[in-house]
């Protein structure tokens, strides 16, 4: 994986809680069915705080949130959901846990992430299994993927005028 510099990474932050931003925008048109991921009715907080207090309180880095956004557009094509206002946040929870622990030797405990999440550890330990169920237990993700996706965020940066240094 390609380490980024600091400015970079919260670029990239930004892009991808404008991406998800839109995304909600369009499913909200289509009133799509409810998952196990939806809450009943969507957190107080915008997406882009909650990823950026995600971030700060698990200590995960960019690479981490790339492959965390790579499970969730997994976890929707695999479970046929959309992503809406009532499971973003829930859905962003869920692809953290399971990238930090992929790629992390040091974790915390689901009861630090439950909290830092807005959710009770049991909560929590239902989102991480029925993510890794959607993901089919695929948490690999191949190098040219990461690319990929790491290319998409940085071109939306470079249209957008936004820094990068990678």
């Amino acid at each position: 994986m390609t380490r980024t510099a600091p400015e970079t990474d919260l670029g990239i932050m930004f892009v991808m809680t404008d991406l998800l931003e839109d995304v909600i925008q369009k499913s909200t048109k289509q009133a799509p069915q409810p998952s196990m991921y939806d809450g009943e009715k969507a957190p107080g907080i915008e997406v882009r705080e909650y990823m950026k207090r995600l971030v700060r309180y698990t200590g995960c880095d960019v690479d981490t949130i790339i492959i965390a956004i790579i499970y969730i557009d997994r976890i929707c094509i695999n479970a046929g959901i959309a992503i809406t206002g009532n499971n973003v946040h829930r859905l962003l929870l869920a692809g953290f846990v399971v990238a930090i622990k992929w790629r992390q030797d040091r974790v915390h405990g689901n009861g630090h992430y439950a909290t830092v999440g807005g959710v009770t550890r049991q909560e929590l330990n239902r989102l991480e299994r029925t993510a890794l169920n959607d993901l089919k237990w695929e948490t690999h993700v191949p190098q040219k993927a990461y690319a990929n996706y790491l290319q998409h965020f940085k071109g939306i940066m470079e249209q957008e005028g936004k820094p990068h240094s990678i």
